[in-house]
């Protein structure tokens, strides 16, 4: 949570956001506590759930 909070303004529009709008974390991070603590910054959270099968190859999103 110390990285969320020190995420520098957004720049390029005509009023920047302070927050990002989507964090992508892995698997590691799949646990409703970490969900819950972005989700109150009022940022989607894109955890991939453990469990289930790896997408459709390495960085396709992060």
């Amino acid at each position: 949570m110390p990285l969320l909070d020190a995420v520098p303004p957004v720049r390029g529009r005509p009023r920047p956001r302070r927050t990002p709008q989507s964090v992508f974390a892995d698997r590691g991070y799949d646990h409703y506590v970490h969900r819950d603590q972005v989700r109150a910054r009022r940022i989607l959270p894109v955890i991939a759930r453990r469990g289930t099968p790896h997408g459709s190859g390495q960085g396709v999103y992060r």
